[in-house]
């Protein structure tokens, strides 16, 4: 069972549930995973490309309507769609879309031209792939390396924003009792007192 997925404005894709019927060994099941991840990534990619097509028949200032439309952070979207704009040819390979993610802040898009000013992404996507990096060690290497663009830092932090809003509005209430929530809530504004001040007094 091949493994190798290359995706060029690839369509939305899955896997048939059939296939699970014949796995027997295994590498049947390994391999039917891996077919999994690579789905998965080709979708990620695919949603940029609704994002980006979507901006082209509805504007910029379609995005955000969207995202709420859709039940999906407004950076999440912004972040799909400069993935799929960084990386036209998706060689999935060995990477996830996280990786693609993270490679592309290392280059300025240009809102003007419709494309970015360098192509540093495609070294780092190669180097996380030649030394087998997990997408955190890229992200670290790149850091390191002091090779992200500052142009794009407030995005790429904010979706780890988004992302612990997401887990944070999540949580099961009712787990919690009103004296519990009313320690949380408190705990969190203390957090975002602590945040804030810091980035007001630089």
């Amino acid at each position: 069972m091949s493994t190798e997925v290359v995706a060029h404005k690839a369509p939305l894709v899955a896997v048939p549930t059939n296939s699970l019927a014949g796995a027997e060994s295994w590498e049947d099941f390994i391999s039917l995973w891996m077919v999994c991840k690579e789905v998965d990534n080709i979708n990620q990619f695919f949603k940029g490309d609704i994002a980006n097509r979507l901006v082209t028949k509805h504007g910029e200032g379609s995005l955000g309507e969207f995202a709420k439309s859709v039940g999906t952070p407004y950076q999440t979207i912004v972040a799909y769609r400069r993935v799929a704009r960084a990386f036209e040819i998706r060689d999935v390979r060995n990477l996830t879309w996280t990786h693609y993610l993270i490679a592309s802040h290392t280059d300025e898009y240009d809102k003007g031209s419709g494309t970015f000013k360098s192509d540093n992404r495609s070294g780092w996507l190669e180097k996380a792939e030649d030394e087998g990096w997990s997408s955190s060690r890229l992200a670290r290497e790149i850091k390191k390396a002091k090779a992200l663009v500052k142009e794009t830092a407030v995005e790429y932090y904010s979706r780890y924003l988004d992302k612990m809003k997401n887990i944070l509005t999540r949580i099961d209430k009712d787990d919690f009792t009103e004296e519990e929530r009313q320690q949380f809530v408190e705990h969190l504004n203390l957090v975002y007192s602590d945040i804030r001040s810091y980035w007001e007094h630089l």
